[in-house]
């Protein structure tokens, strides 16, 4: 594997490279790493290689002619720019690049780099994360010290590179080594049992947990596996939608009941349908209602075209109250639910944390309880009359100051946010 380092700065470069796996690496010859420096195609005294911006603005910009000239001399190969405009690296992407013979990595400094010489001599630009450093040498480095240890022959364990963070899209489990304690703080048994089915399925738990917590961004793209829904079964299977007519608001923020609605109970069960849910609940203290509401749902099977909209509406349950309803829950899961409040107006529910649909399904999925998740009618749930909420749910904001979307719409937005696949 070969890489070649353009830079105005190689002092930076080489230094780096000396010891541990990639100066091993380098001196087994299994990488070679090289540097060019884009002064040496410059054609004054003073090697200039930066000028002032077209337009103005603060800073220098590096010239396209020699940086252009210092690419082509590195011969062919995949040129990478690093730059905070770029993509930025993972460790699926560093397993693409593994793949190539030759990476020339390309750093820039001042404010930018012509972009003439980015559409004439960059395939690809990459960024480290969103921050801005001096320079791109620093992601050069990275960018050689990752793809090197998936070069066959740089890492005495190939396995190594295969059993640690980021390769299978989650967080690596946590480690351990001697001393069997360290104050107070044991090993986990299971890691000295010698059972090893045990320590991979405790391994892959933590892996999981870990990357809930610290990375609900990569948890939320990650698709279980049958062994990881058996450790953690599926969210969207134990998930209750509740539709709450009392306790509400009205407009001047009274405690009302609302009146339910033939819509109410069609379009949110074939929601919950549609993306698995246990159940959908509609709570009224009207007895009147509530019996509307099974009325209705069973007019609805009986007239169901098709057995699909018909489980739809078997998933309707009626409750007098949230405490009901969280009751019922409990019983049919042996525990009760966590249970999520919702609301269009940011001032709702002042005490709780407020938490996105991917912080929710990453903390909810590693939580053996069921989930609640109630939406209110009227002009929304009446905060201080629901203490059994533990979190709400960020408001859904559109590009407009408007924000009063039909609770059926907000239902179904939230469960596509919670339980859509990934693309």
């Amino acid at each position: 594997m070969k890489f070649t380092v353009i830079t105005i700065l190689p002092e930076l470069i080489e230094p780096a490279l000396t010891a541990g796996v990639v100066g091993r690496a380098r001196e087994a010859g299994t990488i070679t790493v090289s540097s060019i420096n884009p002064r040496d195609f410059t054609h004054d005294r003073h090697r200039t290689v930066d000028d002032t911006p077209y337009g103005g603005g603060p800073g220098m910009v590096m010239k396209p002619e020699p940086l252009l000239a210092a690419i082509g001399s590195a011969g062919q190969g995949h040129r990478i720019l690093l730059s905070p405009g770029g993509r930025p690296l993972t460790q699926a992407r560093v397993a693409e690049l593994a793949r190539k013979d030759h990476l020339v990595l390309v750093c820039g400094r001042y404010e930018g780099v012509d972009e003439r010489a980015i559409e004439l001599g960059i395939d690809e630009e990459i960024s480290l994360g969103d921050y801005v450093l001096s320079g791109g040498e620093l992601g050069a480095l990275v960018i050689i010290d990752a793809v090197s240890r998936l070069v066959p022959g740089v890492l005495g364990e190939p396995e190594s590179a295969v059993d640690e963070s980021f390769s299978h899209g989650l967080l690596e489990y946590p480690q351990y080594t001697r001393p069997a304690e360290l104050d107070g703080r044991p090993v986990p048994p299971v890691l000295a049992s010698g059972n090893h089915a045990a320590i991979a399925t405790w391994r892959r738990e933590q892996s999981l947990r870990r990357t809930a917590t610290r990375r609900p961004d990569l948890f939320r793209a990650h698709v279980p596996t049958k062994a990881d829904n058996k450790l953690f079964p599926p969210l969207h299977a134990r998930t209750h939608l509740a539709l709450v007519h009392h306790p509400v608001v009205d407009r001047n923020a009274a405690i009302v009941t609302t009146a339910l609605t033939n819509f109410d109970i069609h379009d949110l069960a074939r929601s919950s349908m549609t993306y698995g849910l246990a159940g959908y609940h509609i709570i009224t203290p009207i007895t009147s209602q509530r019996d509307k509401a099974t009325h209705i749902a069973d007019a609805w099977i009986a007239d169901a075209q098709g057995e699909h909209r018909a489980a739809a509406l078997r998933l309707v349950r009626v409750a007098d109250s949230i405490e009901t309803a969280i009751a019922d829950i409990t019983a049919e899961h042996g525990t009760p639910p966590m249970v999520v409040a919702t609301s269009a107006r940011a001032e709702s529910f002042p005490t709780l944390p407020r938490v996105t649909p991917t912080q929710l399904l990453a903390t909810a999925t590693i939580d053996p309880r069921p989930l609640l998740i109630l939406l209110g009618t009227g002009w929304g749930l009446a905060d201080t009359l629901i203490p059994s909420a533990s979190c709400v749910l960020t408001p859904i904001d559109g590009p407009s100051t408007w924000n009063h979307l039909s609770v059926r719409s907000a239902g179904a937005v939230l469960l596509d946010r919670l339980f859509s696949r990934p693309a």
